[in-house]
């Protein structure tokens, strides 16, 4: 067996991003199929601080007073986290085969100091795509993103992509070791809830829906000007319903406010504990992204058989094929946006639908329900941990 540190600079309740999200369903997915694994991450809250049993997970938080990956300013932060990782990883080296980061920003960095320090294999999950792709941002930091940049690359950690777009990304950058391992979806969320209702049971019209966070990476009024062109197309019980809540909601509730009368088939349902049971009574996904790395949300509504239509961010080409089970937008602005919605409503006949589900279904079934994503995991760190004995270099493995 071998034993798993998945090191991520936060975690929940302090962040429920994208990446803290897969760092939990893969630690509880490897936990179920017998494996050790234990998650190391900071806090912000004093109370909250030293470990806990989470799903048969062991959580270690480390108590900083801020976010450790900010740099910058806040760099005194950072070099505490970084020093207290490298503290604690000393004390816990007998039970650390592998080390797993969760992004590749100042947590990479964090990272590859420990698997230096300890002899021991990383392994880097990248977050984000394009401009956005991890590595560029910590290397785009003030005074010490480049030489920790140099630093994780000489390293030579295997690099695990989510999407084809974050693949390319990586190689263009000059990573050496990259290997594909999409985001995974529990396919648990597939069972219809109790009182969820179904698809357009809330009033007459398509009813379009986005959930997650709401920041500004993620273009929620975008969405919104992309409904409100389409809204005379629709029947007037059509409505856009958003789910969650973020830093970026003021903004998106006054872009909604800004389209008078249509302002009220905007429905901003704030954060709710079972979102994905929630939105399983509405139609149509939308994701107005800017950049992502593989979309949760997007993988959610795919595990739900919900026609998707979405900008063409990083990982939506993979889950949406196009005319079958969603729509991909040509560009970013609202009007392709709004175009795409148009786009899927012949999905929302009864032939599309089951079309739709199908085709969603067997993506899940082959790619990215979480027990295989899992799977790939549990095979991928033995040969790790092998091919640092044996050649000192993951590219002697052969990972592409």
């Amino acid at each position: 067996m071998t034993q798993v540190l998945m090191l991520t600079c936060q975690y929940m309740p302090d962040v429920f991003g994208g990446a803290e999200k897969q760092c939990q369903r893969v630690a509880t997915g490897l936990a179920a199929h017998g494996q050790q694994v234990q998650v190391l991450t900071s806090t912000q809250q004093w109370a909250a601080r030293g470990l806990s049993q989470e799903a048969a997970v062991a959580v270690h938080r480390l108590w900083v007073p801020a976010a450790p990956d900010l740099l910058g300013r806040w760099l005194l932060f950072s070099l505490w986290w970084w020093l207290a990782v490298m503290a604690w990883g000393w004390r816990h080296r007998r039970s650390i085969d592998v080390v797993h980061c969760h992004q590749g920003k100042f947590g990479a960095f964090v990272g590859t100091c420990l698997g230096r320090l300890l002899g021991k294999p990383v392994l880097i999950k990248i977050g984000n795509s394009e401009d956005e792709m991890d590595l560029r941002c910590l290397q785009r930091k003030a005074w010490v993103g480049k030489p920790m940049t140099r630093f994780v690359l000489r390293q030579r950690p295997l690099f695990v992509a989510i999407s084809a777009v974050i693949e390319r990304n990586l190689r263009d950058f000059g990573c050496q070791d990259v290997l594909r391992i999409p985001n995974g979806v529990p396919v648990s969320l597939a069972q219809p809830a109790p009182g969820s209702g179904t698809a357009g049971a809330l009033s007459d019209g398509p009813q379009f829906f986005y959930h997650g966070r709401i920041e500004e990476i993620k273009r929620v009024d975008v969405l919104i000007a992309a409904f409100a062109a389409l809204a005379p197309e629709l029947p007037p019980g059509s409505q856009l319903h958003i789910v969650g809540d973020g830093a970026g909601l003021p903004a998106a509730r006054a872009a909604a406010a800004a389209l008078g009368p249509l302002a009220a088939r905007v429905v901003f349902h704030g954060a709710l504990p079972q979102a994905v049971a929630f939105v399983q009574r509405f139609d149509v996904f939308v994701n107005a992204s800017r950049a992502e790395g593989f979309s949760n949300s997007l993988l959610e509504a795919l595990v739900l058989g919900k026609p998707m239509v979405s900008t063409p961010v990083s990982g939506a080409a993979e889950a949406i094929v196009d005319g079958v089970n969603g729509q991909l937008a040509t560009a970013f602005d609202a009007a392709a946006l709004a175009a795409a919605m148009r786009r899927a409503l012949p999905l929302l006949d009864a032939e599309g639908r089951v079309r739709a589900q199908a085709a969603s279904a067997r993506l899940v079934d082959e790619v990215f329900a979480m027990p295989r994503v899992v799977q790939r995991y549990e095979a991928l760190y033995p040969r790790l941990v092998e091919a640092a004995g044996n050649a000192g270099a993951a590219g002697a493995a052969g990972w592409s």
